[in-house]
């Protein structure tokens, strides 16, 4: 149980590497909460996670609106009494190239990847360090590391946004003694949120493009699970590594290594 007792709210947990999280974390021994718009899957996150005798708790949340990212917050204060483990995971694919981009979309896109992320970790670093320290984690990307190999140049900057503001909270929290760290996910294709990211760009045929990356930016010549990605979440948010911080793992079949 490496995380008995830890209190532990993840936004984006009603699918794909979210919801793998969110039940292993619960396995693990800690109350999830699954922060999500998503209401149906996001209920149905918990009652998974109930079944399985984990303890869980759904809040709609959109974390592109900040005061919703800090009710979140007060409503796990006053639920738990505070916490331990803040993971921003919530993301969407955003818009394609460059000629492709409107402001609107790339201001949202920036805002769920990137803004919220910043916000949800200020809103919730002061209840961590109440608890006496603990973990704040974000989702990046390999395309945070690299450019987007499906043609997203507002998604590639978000990404690598996160892996700067890892590096910065990690050095700023410390004195909190909280962590900060971030996994950098290669090809997830069973997630809903992968056909978005290859149908970004017009003319462009989905599977051709998901084969094309699996099969030239991927040594391992397969893509990854979302399971696996929760296996690397729980690698870093796990007390027994508490002198991890600061770091962007990739886990990406060894396309970072290219």
């Amino acid at each position: 149980m490496k995380l008995d007792g830890k209190i532990a709210i993840i936004t984006g947990a009603a699918t794909g590497i979210g919801s793998a999280t969110a039940k292993l974390f619960a396995k693990e021994g800690a109350r999830v909460i699954i922060a999500d718009i998503n209401d149906k899957e996001g209920n149905e996150t918990v009652k998974a996670i109930e079944k399985a005798a984990g303890n869980s708790l759904f809040i709609h949340v959109d974390v592109a609106k900040m005061a919703e990212l800090e009710n979140m917050i007060k409503i796990v204060q006053d639920a738990y009494g505070g916490l331990d483990i803040f993971y921003h995971n919530a993301g969407i694919a955003g818009p394609g190239n460059l000629e492709n981009t409107a402001e609107k979309d790339y201001d949202i896109s920036m805002a769920i990847n990137l803004k919220a992320g910043f916000f949800g970790a200020k809103y919730a670093a002061p209840l961590i360090k109440k608890s006496g320290g603990g973990s704040i984690l974000f989702t990046s990307s390999s395309s945070g590391i690299h450019p987007s190999p499906a043609g997203s140049p507002s998604y590639s900057v978000a990404k690598a946004g996160l892996i700067m503001l890892t590096r910065a909270l990690a050095l700023s929290l410390a004195k909190d003694n909280i962590r900060v760290n971030c996994i950098c996910p290669g090809p997830i294709v069973t997630t809903p949120l992968w056909p978005d990211f290859v149908s970004r760009n017009p003319g462009v045929n989905p599977d051709d493009l998901t084969k094309t990356i699996v099969e030239q930016t991927v040594p391992l010549k397969r893509p990854g699970t979302p399971e696996e990605m929760a296996q690397a979440a729980l690698f870093l948010v796990s007390p027994e590594n508490s002198y991890i911080s600061g770091i962007f793992l990739p886990v990406d079949g060894g396309s970072s290594a290219r």
